[in-house]
């Protein structure tokens, strides 16, 4: 009977389609990951710029450390995620 509710979903499960699945659900758990860590720092009240997946605010020191960094310290504070 519980088959017989579920018939409109009818999926043929082959190898591509298995594949496409778990590789979608491996980039959703990275990108998770890459940026967890950012969520807690705003839990503990640190402010910080908004992260990118998988490379955190590496753009944001193209110009050179120091100058990116008296920027984040004049934007968010002495203490900056």
């Amino acid at each position: 009977m519980f088959m017989e509710a579920l018939g409109f979903l009818k999926l043929e499960v082959n190898g591509p389609m298995v594949t496409v699945a778990l590789s979608v659900a491996l980039l959703a758990l990275l990108k998770w990951y890459s940026t967890s860590a950012f969520s807690r720092l705003e839990k503990l009240g640190l402010r910080h710029p908004k992260p990118s997946p998988f490379i955190g605010n590496l753009t944001f020191f193209h110009q050179g450390f120091w100058e990116s960094q008296m920027e984040l310290r004049k934007l968010y504070g002495p203490l900056c995620g």
